[in-house]
């Protein structure tokens, strides 16, 4: 399952926002001026699943540091330790467990990574979703559906606190709900530029999955 979350967020694996969505260009500019807006972002996250009937499938907490362009760290405590790191052009991917590291290119397309939306690289937001907005008396909410209906999921929200992320809906096709809580947020300051590398450990099984390799 752990594997699965992560697979998740790196191939935008979303669920359904009930409702019809349509076109909205008011939706689309405000919510491009908020990806556009961050640089930098590092926080704690507490993601918790749940089934169709609300039911906890699985909980985890970790640390997130993002950064223009295209830059993530991702990593996820026990007991499901995983870290993964992306430079802007490759993606690392640790599991402890299994001790191995996979290796893949950096996927540009939004509806591929969506780190690219934290991070304000989303230059084909508008060709490849529907947005549509909706401001409650905390949260000013984004929603997105994928144009391509061969895509594995079906829709994302972006909650934002004022200027500021404070979480993530991930709906799956089988019903699953993933929420990413944001905490303890730092917005556009300096990040150092190893949060950006990384070096594999002796002794772990490394699987290249880069394209031409």
């Amino acid at each position: 399952m752990a594997k699965y979350l992560q697979t998740l967020l790196l191939t935008l694996t979303v669920g359904l926002f009930s409702g019809s969505v349509v076109a909205n260009d008011a939706a689309l500019a405000d919510f491009m001026n908020k990806v556009k807006s961050l640089q930098t972002m590092e926080a704690d996250f507490e993601q918790t699943t749940r089934d169709g009937m609300g039911r906890v499938l699985q909980q985890m907490t970790g640390r997130l540091v993002v950064a223009k362009p295209g830059k993530m760290r991702w990593s996820t405590n026990e007991p499901f330790e995983q870290l993964v790191v992306s430079d802007g052009e490759m993606v690392w991917i640790y599991d402890m467990d299994l001790e191995q590291v996979t290796l893949r290119d950096m996927d540009q397309r939004v509806q591929e990574t969506p780190a690219l939306l934290l991070t304000g690289e989303a230059t084909d937001v508008e060709k490849s979703f529907l947005i549509d907005e909706e401001k409650t008396s905390s949260d000013h909410v984004f929603q997105l559906v994928p144009k391509d209906p061969s895509q594995l999921f079906e829709s994302l929200e972006f909650h934002y606190r004022g200027k500021q992320i404070s979480r993530m809906m991930i709906f799956d096709a089988a019903g699953q709900i993933t929420e990413i809580a944001f905490s303890n947020a730092r917005i556009n300051h300096d990040i150092d530029s190893q949060a950006f590398v990384f070096d594999v450990p002796e002794g772990v099984d490394v699987i290249d999955g880069r394209h031409g390799r």
